[in-house]
């Protein structure tokens, strides 16, 4: 799982057996203090930057055509991490596999299709995590979130679900959550959704959220890989994108 910007604890632990006067010393560690979550750059830059978790990630952007946006424009980008892009292209490559086709890479996937699942998880405007409303999954009409219209029109619903401690209701930690409403409009709780691992990194041009490593590219299981592998049976929309997309815009319904 991979994290950033996690406060500094140290935890320190004086004594022997039976001497528990045994004294700690300040001289034993320097305390940084917090991580500065603002960052000197644009969030493209920060993730270009960063390749050991973000190489893929930055590379889908640029094959995209979204490298502006994220460089330029003032946005939120909820990250999916690496890992969630190998999944995605491990379901597709196996469903390949089982079907006698060819496995296929990374720039074999249209930039169409890029950008639409990446254009998912981009919202307009700069939004810390306090920001959102609270949400709770299970009492949605008292705490509903907010339903957000994300980069090129996919909705998804966002808030923070307070949670428990101790006993108490709702006083824990707050945790960002984005859940894909349109699935199943009808029940909330059996939307697929995601909750953020690390929060409010502030590049100079937006706000940058990871999410967790577990989320499904695309949000439902098995989308990214039916509409890549209907895209790849055209030929090669990727030599021209955006005729092909105008001629299947049925295939991201």
């Amino acid at each position: 799982m991979k994290y950033f910007f996690r406060g500094k604890m140290l935890l320190l632990i004086c004594g022997l057996a039976g001497v528990l006067s045994a004294g700690c010393q300040k001289d034993y560690y320097a305390d940084g203090g917090l991580a500065d979550p603002h960052y000197a750059g644009s969030i493209y830059d920060y993730l270009a930057n960063d390749p050991y978790y973000f190489d893929t990630i930055t590379y889908i952007i640029d094959r995209a055509g979204m490298k502006t946006v994220l460089q330029e424009d003032t946005v939120t980008f909820f990250s999916p991490t690496d890992d969630a892009i190998k999944g995605a292209m491990d379901d597709l490559n196996s469903y390949r596999y089982t079907n006698l086709e060819d496995s296929v890479h990374l720039e074999d996937i249209s930039p169409e299709v890029w950008r639409y699942f990446l254009s998912m998880y981009i919202l307009e405007g700069k939004f810390t995590a306090n920001k959102f409303p609270r949400v709770d999954p299970n009492n949605i009409f008292s705490y509903p979130g907010i339903n957000y219209v994300m980069y090129d029109g996919y909705v998804l619903n966002i808030g923070l679900i307070y949670q428990d401690y101790g006993g108490a209701e709702a006083v824990g930690a707050r945790i960002l959550n984005l859940t894909d409403i349109t699935y199943n409009p009808s029940d909330f709780r059996k939307d697929p959704k995601v909750q953020i691992a690390t929060s409010d990194i502030q590049p100079l041009n937006g706000v940058l959220h990871v999410l967790k490593n577990s989320h499904v590219f695309g949000f439902r299981q098995g989308e990214f890989k039916r509409i890549a592998e209907q895209y790849l049976l055209l030929g090669d929309p990727s030599k021209s994108p955006a005729s092909a997309y105008r001629k299947n815009k049925n295939i991201f319904r």
